[in-house]
């Protein structure tokens, strides 16, 4: 078998724009090669067909069509969306599982749709050679979950798009305050709108401070599930400027320019807009939920009880400390800057040079 890895990778989440694990697998294939890994695209025969259709075609293809049929020219297969193989194929598989937020919180599926989830996820980590996963606290998850695959996880964390989020890209600020009607003091959301997000009691929190201070919350994001209670909150409390959807210039100059970046999320696999928003330098404030203890740890205000009162102090407390601001900034920036996708893809190859052997 040659020494030089050669991966089919399912191709399902890296032609199909789905949000963050398209952003991983994109960001790290992308840069695969410079460290000696080849890649083929694997696609089912007619994938460019209707939805459903594609998925049926995907999910024969990866559970059996290609562990079964793959050519032993690849050293290994890579699902890199939690899903994929159900047998043991005739080369090593690697399977990435990115986060099992229904171990913490009901709703993010219907259960016979969460049930059938959990079974798949659960079967590719069994016949899975190697485990990835993007954090600790998700690594900690599947071994409880699956404890027979505890001793085959590796832990690689995602890296952020420095390009895109930094603090020398200045935007035209006072053109982003003229066209959302956003004003020189505010704190911000930047997400989807999901009851994962913890949207009602950051709401509720803004309303608080609203009312003491004046200052509004800013929101940009888009619905997402079960966003009724979400978006009416956004949209009915006083003092929560909801802006829907922003462009890119829009999203990096008020992450530049804000207070404080709030993300009191009650589950994360990992974390990208805290580490985003730390990037272009705004102070944060997130709960200790999922991987968020271990990507933003000391470099944000952190909080254990995420309920309308404990956030609203914690936003207060910041409009009274510029100095605190000031430490959280720069703290921030230099945490963001050990995420890196160059380092991540290095790991990838690593782990698909020690499988192939």
């Amino acid at each position: 078998m040659s020494s030089e890895p050669n991966v089919l990778l399912s191709a399902r989440v890296y032609d199909r724009q789905v949000g963050g694990n398209t952003r991983y697998v994109r960001s790290v294939y992308e840069r695969i090669e410079q460290f000696g890994v080849r890649f083929t695209l694997g696609r089912p025969p007619l994938a460019d067909t209707s939805a459903r259709l594609r998925s049926a075609l995907y999910a024969g293809s990866e559970s059996v069509y290609w562990p079964v049929r793959s050519s032993r020219r690849y050293t290994a297969l890579h699902f890199p969306a939690d899903t994929g193989a159900i047998v043991r194929g005739k080369v090593p598989i690697v399977g990435t599982i990115h986060g099992l937020a229904t171990l913490h919180m009901e709703g993010v599926r219907t259960p016979r749709a969460d049930s059938l989830w959990r079974s798949r996820v659960r079967k590719l980590a069994r016949v899975s050679d190697r485990v990835i996963t993007v954090s600790q606290s998700s690594a900690d998850d599947i071994a409880f979950f699956e404890p027979t695959v505890a001793d085959r996880i590796s832990v690689i964390h995602h890296g952020i798009d420095h390009d895109r989020f930094n603090t020398t890209r200045r935007g035209d600020f006072a053109a982003t305050q003229a066209r959302l009607g956003v004003p020189s003091d505010y704190f911000l959301y930047v997400g989807n709108l999901d009851p994962r997000k913890n949207i009602v009691a950051l709401a509720n929190a803004a309303q608080r401070v609203f009312r003491a201070t004046g200052i509004p919350l800013v929101v940009s994001g888009s619905p997402a599930w079960d966003s009724e209670d979400s978006l009416k909150a956004v949209e009915s409390n006083e003092g929560v400027l909801y802006v829907g959807r922003t462009s890119d210039d829009d999203m990096i100059s008020l992450l530049q320019n804000t207070l404080a970046f709030c993300f009191p999320s009650l589950y994360e696999g990992f974390g990208f807009p805290v580490l985003e928003a730390m990037a272009c330098g705004a102070p944060v404030i997130c709960s200790d939920r999922g991987s968020l203890g271990e990507v933003a740890g000391q470099a944000s205000l952190m909080l254990a009880d995420v309920d309308d009162a404990s956030i609203a102090d914690a936003m207060l407390s910041l409009i009274e400390e510029p100095r605190e601001r000031a430490r959280l900034r720069e703290l921030g920036i230099a945490n963001a800057a050990k995420f890196q996708w160059s380092e991540s893809a290095a790991m990838h190859a690593d782990v698909f040079r020690e499988v192939g052997r």
